[in-house]
């Protein structure tokens, strides 16, 4: 029988090591894999090392063909230990182990040049990876995975044998004299060789197919949650590939009337109304393609008995048997559209009876002042009733402004916010306002805020407020701004007389002033409609400042100065 030389069967060893380590290389960077799943690759590469050195006996010193040749041997099999005890563990080999390597080599080294003997190194060695492949055996066999137990099994098996027959070899050098070096005649040699080569081959695919095995474990657990969650969920759930339902949760089914098994294969357009049809198949065909990350929308869904649910949908792009698809969720609105139309409905009776009363209320307050007018007049001699009919057109003046004021209050927060020029609303304000010698300073022309459509009011309560309260003493009123980490603070300031500290609590009360009382009220008002906050911080005696901070996201800076 033929039987190749030492070198080759070196060789071979080595051959099929580096097949494997590009086997599992390939795997690692094209799969997902596991914790110790790289320390294995790698042990892999050390054992392919020490056998290449094995090949290169007689070419280079015997120091590097024996001794660190059989170092890299004893590592990689400690490596494979550390591998095990990551993946079944989660728990790397202590550091402390591998140390045991530094006494292994002198004892290495000495036995081959102070004392030359080769079962006295095969006995060095079977002391370091013996006990490494009977751990690595161990916690494979004792791993928590039943749905593994075979191919635990046979992983463990590789170990177990191979730890057999080092120490068989080992056993038989010691008790029967002659030459036992791996290249001598000794007829365990091919055994030994034959054996280590299909252990390792054993062991790395079998450690392969444990990752594979957890991988496709996962796999099916995250499908059967994903599975369940879409069961379960309220919402409509639809997998489509653009024209026809692949899947629909329990809950499209039950909407649509049908089955899950009879909704399958149904064209997704065909539960849609016409115009809701036409304009789906475009979206999605954009979203499938991967034109849109998503899209969200409201679409009619027309029911077999010809009854329309109004819904909002979202589809994503998914990948389907490996077919672009889409999965559209669908959230049914129909009760909220139902109730939003009532409050509309509500609402917009609500404005016109308060419009018509407000009129009317209106128009005989004017013939009342019209009268009392008159009455004055007539009766300027006689001083008395002349101030009862002063103090009557006062409080017909106020009802007035009091009835302008619902007006503007009725109107706060119906248009949706858009971004205003600040420099633009000052402006409007000063030309809106009988301003005296008093100016006003604008920091920056660049900033923009995103509040309500009243917003230009905000200025010119504050400007008005600073004319009425500032003393004849006041001469500016300067609106700076800065940035904080919370957003943005623009401050409204004068250098009038201030507000005194008793007063500071209850400034921007509804009803709190010598006049109407509504300015700042109304001023807080529109500004919370957007989250800005106002607050008034001046000293008593230097003025009033009135800060108002704005959030991030609802401000901007143009780099162009904003026009009146």
């Amino acid at each position: 029988m033929w039987m190749p030389d030492i070198r080759t069967l070196f060789l071979i060893l080595f051959f099929v090591n580096v097949v494997l380590t590009l086997m599992l290389f390939t795997f690692w960077k094209s799969q997902k894999t596991y914790i110790g799943f790289r320390t294995w690759m790698l042990s892999l590469m050390v054992t392919s090392c020490g056998y290449f050195l094995y090949v290169l006996e007689g070419a280079v010193p015997v120091l590097l063909t024996s001794t660190v040749a059989n170092f890299l041997i004893a590592l990689s099999v400690m490596m494979r230990l550390d591998s095990t005890g990551r993946y079944f563990r989660s728990a790397a080999l202590p550091k402390i182990v591998y140390g045991v390597l530094v006494p292994a080599a002198l004892l290495l080294f000495w036995f081959m040049i102070v004392s030359n003997s080769v079962v006295m190194r095969g006995v060095v060695i079977a002391l370091l990876i013996v006990p490494c492949f009977v751990a690595t055996a161990l916690i494979a066999i004792r791993a928590g995975e039943p749905e593994t137990r075979l191919l635990r099994y046979i992983f463990a098996a590789a170990p177990l044998v191979t730890a057999l027959l080092w120490t068989a070899i080992v056993v038989n050098g010691v008790l029967t004299p002659g030459d036992h070096s791996l290249g001598g005649p000794d007829p365990i040699n091919p055994i030994f060789f034959i054996v280590t080569v299909l252990m390792d081959i054993v062991a790395t695919c079998s450690f392969l197919m444990l990752n594979m095995a957890r991988s496709q474990g996962e796999l099916r657990q995250s499908e059967e949650r994903y599975r369940n969650l879409a069961d379960n969920l309220p919402d409509y759930v639809l997998i489509h590939d653009r024209e026809f339902i692949h899947y629909a949760n329990p809950a499209a089914a039950r909407l649509l009337g049908f089955s899950q098994e009879t909704v399958v294969g149904q064209s997704i357009y065909s539960i849609l109304t016409p115009p809701a049809a036409e304009a789906a198949r475009t979206v999605i065909d954009a979203i499938c393609r991967g034109e849109f990350p998503d899209y969200l929308s409201e679409i009619d869904i027309q029911l077999r008995d010809g009854t329309v649910r109004h819904c909002l949908i979202t589809t994503v792009r998914i990948e389907d048997k490996g077919l672009p698809s889409g999965l559209s969720v669908i959230t049914d609105i129909t009760d909220r559209k139902a109730a939003e139309d009532a409050l509309s409905r509500v609402n917009r009776k609500l404005t016109i009876l308060s419009s018509i009363t407000r009129h009317d209320i209106k128009n005989q307050l004017t013939a009342l002042m019209a009268y009392l007018q008159l009455s004055e007049e007539e009766l300027e001699r006689d001083s008395t009733a002349s101030g009862y009919l002063r103090s009557e057109m006062k409080i017909a003046q106020t009802m007035g402004h009091q009835l302008d004021f619902t007006k503007v209050y009725e109107d706060m927060g119906t248009a949706a916010p858009v971004w205003q020029n600040i420099h633009a609303s000052v402006l409007w304000a000063e030309k809106a306002l009988p301003m005296r010698d008093v100016r006003v300073e604008v920091d920056r022309s660049d900033i923009e805020i995103y509040a309500d459509s009243l917003f230009e009011k905000v200025f010119y309560n504050l400007i008005d407020n600073a004319l009425n309260y500032g003393g004849e003493a006041m001469t500016a009123i300067r609106i700076t701004s800065h940035e904080t980490g919370a957003g943005l603070v623009i401050a409204c300031e004068d250098n009038g007389v201030g507000i005194a500290k008793e007063e500071k609590a209850r400034l921007f009360e509804q009803g709190y002033g010598k006049h109407t009382g509504l300015g700042l009220f109304l001023t807080r008002e529109i500004l919370a409609i957007t989250g800005i906050t106002i607050t008034e911080n001046g000293e008593s005696g230097k003025g009033a400042r009135f800060e108002m901070r704005v959030p991030k996201g609802a401000y901007r800076f143009t780099g162009e100065k904003g026009d009146p």
